[in-house]
């Protein structure tokens, strides 16, 4: 995969600390969407494409893209597929049509508008809780323990309840064993005869998950309103325990899943460009109030968010037909695969400037030509689109900002290759960095109202504008 090698505009070029990519050449268009951004001027709207002895179709019409992606009655998602059953189990995730839109609509309060203000104050603080535990003598796997950062930020924001330490680290663990290996499953389902990878690490991963949900349901604590997720979910199905288990197991999976990866390629791209951290950690500062920090008040930490999800979000969606259909002028018959290439539009060249360049301040809001964050799809699109996506939004930001503000991360082998690990949503293999708490800063160093804030990145924004 490409990297950034020029840092911030007016910043001296600054060495890659924590490597550069390398990836498997079978695998390299899930790897790298940067190669099939290339070929995607030379194809079709709908190319076939085979995976095994089976015909997978991929879209690669921007517009056919968001039509495909929403059109439920032509096109299913692969939650039901059968490689995914023991995860799904007819879960949230895995719910299709009306009884998919209906589970949804139960959560909807627990996202409103006028709920989502408390999460950027709620996960700063638990952020820092979480960040203390950080060994600052050794180096850290940081997939692993962004993994159990967002585990933690998810089940004490979203679910309203707490998991010990050692859980939350068992269930970063899991999480990656259950991910592979519903990869691997899912990529090998063409070859039913060939062996999945660490079925037995799996089951075992499934039960530590198992676990944790009880635990969660056990220590909830409900919200005087009870609409929080974890009473409305309980409220719809009275009596019904598996059906709420089920259900948290897999919202919980699939939060963790986008939200580890992405804090994972965040630690990434800070080693690779430490000026950011001062930068960050600049913001943070200038918020009118640093203790209670809201993600509108941090534009450089959302931005940074947004260009990490366009370089490392998952790069395909995928669907299967539920009848025979045509599309793009190609006729794709039933039950076929059909894949979204969200890493290769991430990538167009007509829509971002260097789309291979690592640069956040494409995503500013004075910035020139404009971005679109909705054109990213971080969260899917259409019936499937991630209901606490919001939560996501309110919480990664602060979550950034935080670890930018108290621990200087820098990698502990620099120049070593990062590889990519093959998961539903790929995150860095060999990530290992060295995570040394901030020095204290002495004095009050935010500026005054309606001041210029000129941080080490060269970004300029206005306190009076933040909110």
């Amino acid at each position: 995969m490409s990297v950034d090698r020029t840092g911030c505009p007016g910043q001296p070029f600054v060495p890659p600390g924590a490597g550069v990519l390398a990836h498997s050449r079978a695998l390299r268009f899930w790897l790298d969407p940067a190669n099939l951004a290339a070929c995607l001027e030379q194809a079709g709207p709908v190319v076939p494409t085979r995976t095994g002895p089976a015909t997978a179709f991929q879209v690669n019409d921007p517009a056919l893209l968001r039509k495909v992606g929403s059109d439920e009655d032509t096109f299913r998602f692969w939650g039901p597929d059968p490689s995914l059953r023991d995860f799904a189990e007819d879960g949230v995730v895995g719910l299709e049509g009306a009884a998919h839109r209906e589970r949804r609509a139960v959560m909807r309060p627990a996202f409103a508008a006028s709920r989502l203000t408390a999460l950027g104050p709620s996960a700063q603080a638990r952020t820092r809780e979480l960040l203390a535990d950080l060994p600052a003598d050794r180096p850290l796997d940081m997939r692993e323990e962004m993994s159990r950062l967002a585990c933690g930020l998810l089940v004490s924001c979203v679910f309203n309840s707490e998991l010990t330490a050692d859980t939350l680290s068992k269930i970063a663990a899991a999480r990656s064993t259950l991910s592979s290996g519903f990869f691997w499953r899912y990529a090998l389902a063409p070859w039913p005869w060939v062996p999945v990878p660490r079925r037995r690490a799996s089951r075992r991963a499934l039960a530590e998950l198992d676990e944790a949900v009880r635990q969660v349901r056990a220590g909830h604590r409900p919200d005087p309103d009870g609409q929080d997720l974890v009473s409305l979910l309980e409220a719809a199905t009275p009596g019904n325990h598996h059906v709420v288990q089920r259900d948290v197991r897999a919202l919980l999976i699939a939060g963790m899943e986008t939200s580890a990866s992405t804090l994972a390629w965040a630690c990434y791209e800070l080693g690779r460009n430490p000026h950011y951290q001062q930068a960050l950690q600049d913001e943070a500062d200038a918020a009118p109030d640093s203790s209670r920090l809201q993600a509108h008040q941090l534009p450089l930490a959302t931005a940074f968010v947004h260009e990490v999800t366009r370089l490392h979000g998952i790069p395909f969606l995928v669907r299967r037909t539920r009848h025979q259909t045509c599309q793009g002028g190609v006729q794709i018959p039933a039950g076929a695969v059909v894949t979204l290439p969200l890493g290769a539009l991430r990538r167009d060249k007509n829509r971002y400037p260097d789309p291979d360049v690592f640069d956040p301040q494409r995503w500013l809001p004075h910035a020139e030509p404009p971005a679109a964050p909705t054109a990213l799809l971080a969260y899917g699109l259409g019936p499937r689109y991630c209901p606490g996506a919001a939560a996501a939004d309110a919480m990664l930001p602060v979550a950034l900002a935080t670890l930018a503000s108290t621990r200087t991360l820098r990698p502990a082998r620099p120049g070593r290759k990062i590889g990519v690990n093959l998961e539903l949503t790929p995150t860095p293999k060999g990530l290992i960095m060295f995570a040394t708490p901030c020095e204290p800063r002495l004095t009050d160093t935010r500026p005054a109202p309606d001041t210029n804030i000129i941080s080490r990145s060269g970004v300029t924004s206005h306190e009076s504008g933040h909110g």
